[in-house]
């Protein structure tokens, strides 16, 4: 069972199927599918493969969790930890609703769950994937303190790789919260 995690102004708790419907109006907006499938989804067929993937308990490794403001609670995103495909290494993930972009909220929640991967689970190494043109997604990930690698292909596109090791994280000093 995945615990609640708090920093200063965010919530963190595991995402439950209840947040399907805010997931499926997340992945359906133009803005946040760019970067991940090129255009939205469809909606009935993605309906399905996240009712799949709750269902499932998916992710099988790691976790991931629905992201909400402490003053003002709902829906704001979700990050996570999971297994990337077909590698045996673990990714740290991230997705939010266009209205939180640009409020620092995606490197505040990512900052406390690499924390968590590296003290709570002992992930070592955890690594992103990040499509080339999305220099947001990709700074996020280097003031967290991944450093990108190299370019390679997963999810069906090029995407950039980005990696930090449970030593560099533990050198860097940080407490128990990020």
């Amino acid at each position: 069972m995945l615990p609640d995690l708090e920093t200063p102004r965010l919530r963190l708790r595991p995402r439950t199927p209840a947040d399907l419907d805010d997931c499926l109006a997340m992945d359906l907006d133009p803005s946040v599918a760019r970067f991940i499938w090129g255009a939205p989804p469809d909606p009935e067929a993605h309906r399905e493969v996240l009712r799949g993937r709750f269902a499932e308990g998916w992710p099988e490794t790691g976790g991931i969790w629905a992201v909400e403001e402490r003053a003002a609670p709902g829906f704001l995103g979700w990050c996570g930890l999971f297994a990337l495909e077909q590698t045996g290494l673990i990714e740290i993930g991230y997705r939010y609703r266009s209205e939180a972009w640009g409020r620092g909220i995606a490197t505040e929640a990512a900052a406390w769950v690499l924390d968590y991967g590296f003290r709570g689970f002992e992930f070592d190494p955890i690594v992103a994937v990040s499509h080339p043109d999305n220099l947001a997604s990709r700074r996020v990930l280097q003031k967290i303190g991944l450093a990108r690698q190299a370019d390679a292909v997963h999810y069906g596109q090029t995407a950039a790789v980005f990696r930090l090791s449970r030593a560099e994280y533990l050198a860097l000093g940080k407490g128990d919260s990020a």
